[in-house]
């Protein structure tokens, strides 16, 4: 009996047995494994948005800075932002340039100044500020121009400017933020 155990673990050992070469696991042969499906068809990116076009909606009188340029990635950022300070209705659109934040500004101050419903601001910011931002609520701040014009109506959906210098690039950031009824203020 045992002589027959060793007769058959003997010619086990010969059936697996490579013949005096070395085997690698190259030559084993890999289990198939399922395919990933991919889908042919690729995401669209949104189309670009015409922020000009979507504030004009509001009101042709409201200012853009020409030199600063729509930016999707700043916006989706900041839209959880804004969504948590201003609702779940607000909407943000960022734009962002490299102009220095005193040109920004004054562009923004200067365009307001034909407004008297704005007080009166230095056309330039103070220098000694490590952080610089503005921000103005255009629905109040657009009223009773010098020169007649377009207003933004004080009812309706609400705009407010902010203008925030960055450390990095781009070096001035520009919001605006457009909330559906006029922006509730915590009082204390």
């Amino acid at each position: 009996m045992i002589r027959l155990f060793i007769a058959c673990f003997a010619a086990a050992l010969l059936a697996s047995c490579t013949g005096g070469r070395e085997s690698k696991a190259a030559e084993e042969q890999l289990p198939k494994k399922n395919p990933i499906v991919t889908s042919t068809a690729t995401p669209q990116p949104p189309p670009p948005v015409d922020v000009k076009q979507e504030l004009k909606t509001i009101s042709p009188a409201i200012p853009l800075y020409a030199g600063a340029a729509y930016r999707d990635d700043l916006t989706r950022r900041d839209t959880v932002m804004i969504k948590n300070q201003y609702g779940p209705g607000a909407e943000v659109y960022t734009l962002a340039t490299d102009d220095s934040f005193p040109q920004v500004y004054h562009y923004y101050v200067t365009y307001l100044a034909q407004f008297r419903a704005l007080p009166a601001q230095q056309p330039y910011p103070p220098e000694q500020q490590n952080w610089r931002t503005l921000e103005v609520p255009l629905n109040q701040a657009m009223q009773d121009p010098f020169i007649p014009g377009d207003t933004i109506p004080p009812t309706g959906k609400q705009v407010t400017l902010q203008v925030a210098e960055t450390e990095a690039e781009p070096h001035t950031v520009i919001r605006y933020i457009v909330t559906p009824a006029p922006v509730q203020t915590a009082s204390k």
